[in-house]
């Protein structure tokens, strides 16, 4: 029996070096850049150039270390291919232009995550820090829809994962018994992501994860140490607070609030189109995907196709199709929710009235 187990052993072990042969033939065969470049875009999801830079970003942490690893180019289109295409690590490793085993696709996959977060996430992903910096965020608004001082749309997105072990997995359970994490993003005028917050479960409501954000911090700074009068635009689910101006809930037909209401819901699409954006760029986060995978590491993607999404859009690489597809949502009638600083909230009242009367009294801000 021992001998029959040997002799099963050997054989399996020589066809995994045999399959293992067979596909290092097959790679040295095809150069995925050889693809024509509509064909290369449509599995990768970024023009070669961009990879390129992906790949020169990333050298240092991605080049092999020993004889037999692979260059960093194939580490890079093996992630990129496997976030943007939502497959099982299986079915990536299969591509006719990678052709390599579901474990080397987990290891290069790890290893992009994590160089990504260590190399580009700083880089791609920044909230504006100083005057300039927010002078410019604020000034596209203004040109874009009339109003200053805004320094971006705030809203959270669900991204469903495998559910985790008990006892915490419960918490990761959202409202329609899904288990996902809850993202928070940031985005300007331009749809560009200026923070994402990927860490909370799906269960945690979205105000919560504003309130224990860098972003209040930062904005909560700004406001006590009187520095400018900017604000995000978040829906009726968060708190009224000086530094975030939600719509007024069930206006009046014709009325200033009612013409700021519609105002409010025009511009706050912005963060509509972005979670759009970034889904059909990253079909892993797509609402007909799971990310198998652990929380955190699940976090880590989510981090790195946002840092990769606002690559594209420096690169002015976002597929038109994707582009086309989104369309304005309808506005969500959510909770409103105060603030619990009653100072505060009355501060903000008073802020948000006095933008309703000094830009919303006439109808023209809207054309």
């Amino acid at each position: 029996m021992s001998r029959f187990f040997f002799y099963q052993h050997a054989a399996a072990a020589e066809e995994k070096e045999r399959r293992k042969i067979q596909r290092r033939t097959l790679r040295d065969a095809a150069n995925p850049f050889d693809m024509p470049d509509e064909e290369f875009r449509h599995i990768y999801r970024f023009r070669k150039e961009v990879v390129f830079y992906l790949c020169g970003e990333l050298n240092v942490d991605l080049q092999p270390h020993n004889g037999d690893g692979l260059p960093t180019h194939f580490k890079v289109l093996t992630a990129l291919h496997l976030l943007a295409d939502g497959n099982y690590q299986r079915g990536t490793g299969q591509d006719h232009g990678l052709c390599i085993g579901q474990t080397t696709v987990s290891r290069y996959l790890d290893q992009f995550v994590d160089a990504v977060n260590r190399r580009l996430k700083d880089q791609w992903i920044i909230f504006p820090g100083n005057e300039r910096s927010r002078r410019s965020v604020a000034t596209g608004f203004e040109e874009a829809y009339r109003l200053p001082n805004i320094l971006g749309a705030v809203d959270c997105t669900q991204v469903k994962i495998f559910p985790p072990p008990l006892p915490h997995g419960v918490q990761y359970l959202n409202r329609k018994g899904v288990h996902a994490l809850n993202v928070q993003l940031v985005a300007d005028v331009n749809c560009k992501i200026l923070a994402v917050n990927a860490r909370f479960p799906g269960r945690v409501h979205d105000s919560f994860i504003f309130n224990n954000s860098s972003i209040k911090d930062e904005l909560r700074r700004l406001y006590n140490g009187h520095i400018g009068d900017y604000f995000l635009l978040g829906d009726s689910g968060y708190a009224l607070e000086p530094w975030l101006m939600t719509p007024v809930l069930n206006p009046a037909q014709g009325s200033p609030e009612a013409r700021y209401t519609a105002w409010h819901c025009r511009v706050r699409n912005i963060i509509e189109r972005t979670n759009g954006y970034l889904k059909n760029v990253f079909r892993c986060l797509g609402h007909d995907r799971v990310l198998h995978y652990s929380p955190a590491k699940a976090s880590s993607m989510i981090n790195v196709c946002c840092v990769l999404y606002n690559i594209m859009q420096y690169y002015r690489d976002l597929p038109v199709e994707i582009l086309e597809e989104i369309e304005e949502g309808a506005p969500q009638e959510l909770p409103h929710r105060h603030a619990q600083n009653g100072l505060l909230l009355r501060v903000a009242q008073e802020k948000r009235a006095r933008l309703i009367n000094t830009y919303f009294a006439y109808y023209y801000v809207l054309l």
